[in-house]
């Protein structure tokens, strides 16, 4: 991640949003974290990059739906991974630990390798770590694994959701025929709230 991590930024609501696409934006901006709740939108201008892009891999969480075959058990929690170690995001993402999505709680794992990549529900990959992702991808196998990008690269080497940054907004990108291919759905909101969604 570039040097802008450190500097505040926006989310970026799509052209045309709807209703939908609004209740994913709410729920992006007033999520809480740990159990706070941030005001939108001051809180959201006032978080940094890392801390934005954790928030939106929150309502990933929140806004998708795994195969029950995925959890080893009702309760069971969900394993959000990062690929490699030392990105700024990693840290913004362990905060998301014990939060809860869909009445599951969130596991964080930092520092994961790529023949981990497969115990994992949500692996987020950082630009540095792409080349690892060809590895990750093998130990993931028919895994209902939703793989999440840094950038619009991820897309290219079966990752399901890219980040988009430009001019200090955030976004998203969404392939869902990558994530069907793997038995993992999208709700209507996510959709509606992306930027782009892909065939």
């Amino acid at each position: 991640m570039s040097a802008r991590a450190a500097d505040t930024v926006t989310m970026k609501p799509p052209t045309g949003i709807g209703r939908r696409g609004r209740q994913f934006a709410l729920a992006l901006l007033l999520g809480s974290l740990g159990g706070l709740a941030l005001p939108a939108p001051a809180a959201a201008q006032a978080l940094t990059e890392a801390q934005l892009r954790a928030r939106f891999v929150l309502n990933f969480v929140r806004f998708t739906e795994w195969p029950d075959t995925a959890f080893a058990e009702t309760g069971a929690p969900v394993r959000l991974c990062v690929l490699g170690s030392g990105d700024p995001v990693e840290a913004a993402l362990a905060s998301l630990h014990d939060a809860t999505a869909g009445g599951r709680h969130i596991s964080v794992r930092g520092g994961v390798t790529s023949e981990q990549a497969g115990d994992c529900h949500l692996l987020y990959v950082p630009d540095a770590e792409l080349r690892r992702l060809v590895g990750a991808r093998d130990a993931i196998g028919r895994h209902a694994v939703l793989i999440v990008g840094e950038s619009e690269a991820v897309l290219d080497r079966g990752g399901m959701i890219a980040m988009r940054s430009a001019d200090r907004h955030l976004s998203f990108v969404v392939k869902v025929s990558t994530a069907r291919q793997n038995a993992i759905n999208f709700s209507p909101q996510m959709l509606n709230a992306a930027a782009e969604v892909l065939p």
